[in-house]
């Protein structure tokens, strides 16, 4: 009659201890009837056994047989359990009122949080746009919508700001928010150049507004003017603007070791049982710590309710599993395939999103002590273009333009 540890817990259990002449014959008489036997302690004519409660019957059957007297000195399980807190109806009703209140309490929102807005009027627009939005104190958490649809629907009534983020946690919701910055379309809209940000070769020029000023195959220099605001004599100069594509260098040292170090399961497990009122966690099965020198650890827990209402008392199960590290070699040729992956996307968070790979070379390799060393150029075509901060006189406008007709061929 084996019974897991939670059938245990759930059926209940009893600490016996005997007293005998024939306390092994009687022991060993229960084993072989599959009676489940724990925390056996024999002590010549005395032992102590814990069993469940289901098969009592059986050992007090057997206990007769060999003329093995018994006394209960502990109860244990959800039975005895039962029984106290039928005995005790007035602390078992306030226990459960109790229980309930934490977890209606735990489950609304008691406070909102407002942060970057700039005055009284910005909190008072996030605060109204919150509440259009479904989030106002009282409301309950599980009819919240997901923070990214929030954020989006609070952006639709909160005109003056440019980003919005909602973060509940526990009963406090935090909203935080980007202001719009005032002035800054006007100072878009005034006269200024397009000046390359990096060293590059000219790829393409695609102007939009302005006068382009170099042409593809040009090498230029950071500062350069590659799309000039400035039209002609006479004329009011403009905000230039438009994209320009250059094919920019980068160099990446790359460090791949031969050896990689991982970890994996061995298929010796332990399990841990746990009862969960609300966020508090008892362990009620599985006190004895494994020895294991690295663990993983796999919860699976009961999601039990009554019609929607979920049960704030849940049960949990803790699988621990052991772990051992284990070292994997790779080729010389697979960690130059991962060294050239690794300087992509490491020139791919330099360079912006925009960008992509034209090509790569290996300057530099060599292979010392199991660990790969690469010196790796990567050639990206990306944005070269950023806004100068207003244009040149007018004297170096006419300058601009008269380059500009040298290099572009106009009459």
């Amino acid at each position: 009659m084996s019974e897991t540890p939670i059938q245990w817990v759930w059926y209940g259990s009893l600490t016996l201890a005997l007293r005998g002449v024939e306390i092994s014959r009687c022991i060993a008489d229960l084993q072989r009837r599959g009676i489940t036997l724990r925390d056996v302690r024999v002590r010549r004519d005395h032992a102590v056994v814990t069993v469940s409660l289901r098969a009592f019957p059986t050992v007090y059957q057997v206990c007769r047989q060999h003329r093995v007297k018994f006394r209960i000195e502990a109860r244990h399980g959800a039975p005895f359990w039962r029984r106290r807190l039928w005995r005790r109806k007035a602390f078992a009703l306030g226990a459960m009122v109790f229980v309930c209140a934490m977890y209606a309490m735990s489950s609304v929102i008691w406070r909102i949080d407002i942060q970057g807005a700039a005055d009284e009027d910005g909190v008072a627009e996030l605060r109204s746009a919150a509440h259009d939005a479904g989030v106002y104190v009282g409301q309950w958490r599980s009819r919240l919508a997901e923070p990214a649809v929030l954020a989006e629907e609070m952006l639709k009534h909160a005109s003056n700001f440019v980003w919005i983020g909602v973060q509940t946690t526990g009963s406090v919701t935090t909203i935080r928010a980007i202001p719009k910055i005032a002035g800054s379309r006007a100072a878009a809209e005034e006269p200024h150049n397009v000046v390359a940000t990096r060293p590059a070769v000219i790829l393409n020029v695609q102007a939009t507004r302005g006068l382009p000023i170099v042409k593809p195959n040009q090498f230029v220099r950071p500062g350069q003017v590659l799309i000039s605001g400035v039209l002609a004599e006479g004329e009011p100069n403009v905000p230039a603007s438009g994209k320009v594509l250059g094919e920019v260098w980068y160099t990446s040292n790359v460090t791949i070791p031969l050896t990689m170090i991982q970890q994996g399961l061995t298929g010796e497990t332990t399990t841990r049982d746990y009862l969960c009122v609300g966020s508090l966690r008892l362990r009620v099965w599985g006190f004895k710590e494994p020895q294991f020198t690295a663990v993983y650890e796999r919860d699976e827990g009961t999601e039990w309710h009554i019609g929607q209402f979920v049960l704030p008392i849940q049960w949990q199960r803790a699988t621990l599993y052991e772990a051992s590290p284990s070292a994997v070699v790779q080729s010389v040729a697979a960690a130059k395939r991962q060294a050239l992956l690794t300087a992509e996307r490491d020139v791919a968070t330099q360079a912006g999103g925009d960008s992509h790979v034209l090509g790569q070379s290996v300057l530099h390799e060599r292979v010392e002590r199991g660990t790969l060393y690469e010196t790796i150029l990567t050639r990206v075509e990306q944005d070269i273009g950023a806004l100068a901060d207003s244009c040149a006189s007018a004297g170096s406008g006419q300058q601009h333009i008269a380059n500009a007709r040298l290099k572009t061929g106009v009459g």
